[in-house]
């Protein structure tokens, strides 16, 4: 199991717009904003380890390299790239 945390901000502002194209501006704080945080981190390519230090990306290599050896059994499906 591979598993770290990550600081995050506790509240955070949004400027989006909705169904109608409408501009709306809110603040999210708790647990909304760290979800928030984590989809947009998937949106723009970045994984919990780019958070990181160096020492702990260290630490974790070899089990990341066997997550993409395929070496670890899961209770559900993974693909690889080939």
């Amino acid at each position: 199991k591979v598993r770290e945390d990550v600081n995050r901000l506790e509240r955070v502002k949004l400027r989006f717009v909705d169904e109608q194209f409408n501009e709306h501006e809110e603040e999210f704080d708790g647990i909304t904003a760290r979800v928030i945080l984590h989809e947009y981190d998937h949106i723009d390519g970045k994984l919990f380890i780019d958070y990181l230090k160096p020492i702990k990306k260290r630490l974790i290599k070899k089990k990341l390299s066997d997550i993409s050896a395929g070496k670890v059994k899961t209770d559900y499906r993974m693909l690889f790239a080939k």
